[in-house]
This record gives C-alpha cells, structure tokens and sequence, in this order.
C-alpha cells in the first residue's frame, strides 16, 4: 500500500472521531460574560396599550367593537370615548385610537374623531389609502 492511500484512511478516521465527540458534547447556553447594566433606566414590562378602531361609515355613523356598537352621532362618540379613557386611567393603562374612515365618508366626520381624541389626550391614527393616478 502506497503513502497516499493511508494518509485518506487517517483523515477519514480523524473527521470520524471529530465529529462523533461533537454530536456527544454537551452544548451549553449559558455565557460567562456579565452584560452591562444601567442605573439610570428603571426596569419597566413594556406598556400594554389597546387599540380601539372607530369605523365610519358614509353617513357619518361610528361603528365600534367590530361594528358591533353603532353610535349615530359624535356626541355619543365622545361620550363613549370619555368613559374609555376614564376606566383607562384608573386602571393604570392607557390606549389608542384607530380611525378608518369608508371611502366616500367626508372629511369632516374623521376631523371630529381627531378633535375628540386630542381634546381627552387619547394618541390616534387615521386609516387611508394611497391611489395612485
């Protein structure tokens, strides 16, 4: 038998060997190095916020819950909102305003969803839709 042919025979063994002890050792997760820390930042669980979507239709009709609660007029929505934020601050939590207003829903029913939402501190976002001409 020839050098060459032995010199594979011992690479084939080596590669063997190596990769049985690496299948059988034991793989730990756990790191020695300390991670940095700060005085500066108190440690708070990240804020639970809930978002509410306040649907309007083309008449100008609120629709709440999935379109379960129909409010008829903006009174009522800021009525409704009002409580919301209420119970919200009693609670320790607090929560956010959606507004998706329909398509052909004019403009002035979405401004007074704005205009309430920032008369009682509540963060909101208006749905639209970007067409492109």
């Amino acid at each position: 038998m020839d050098g060459g042919g032995m010199m594979i025979r011992l690479i084939d063994v080596v590669l063997i060997l190596l990769f049985g002890f690496i299948s059988i050792s034991e793989v730990s997760d756990r790191s020695d190095i300390p991670l940095p820390t700060s005085k500066l930042a108190p440690v708070q669980p990240p804020a639970q916020e809930e978002i509410i979507i306040v649907g309007i239709t083309e008449k100008g009709e609120y629709r709440l819950r999935n379109g379960r609660l129909l409010l008829d007029s903006t009174r009522k929505l800021d009525i409704y909102l009002t409580r919301l934020a209420e119970k919200a601050k009693a609670a320790g939590g607090n929560f956010r305003v959606r507004v998706r207003p329909h398509k052909d829903t004019p403009i002035r029913y979405t401004m007074r969803v704005a205009a309430i939402c920032d008369k009682l501190h509540i963060p909101k976002g208006i749905d639209v839709r970007k067409i492109d001409e």
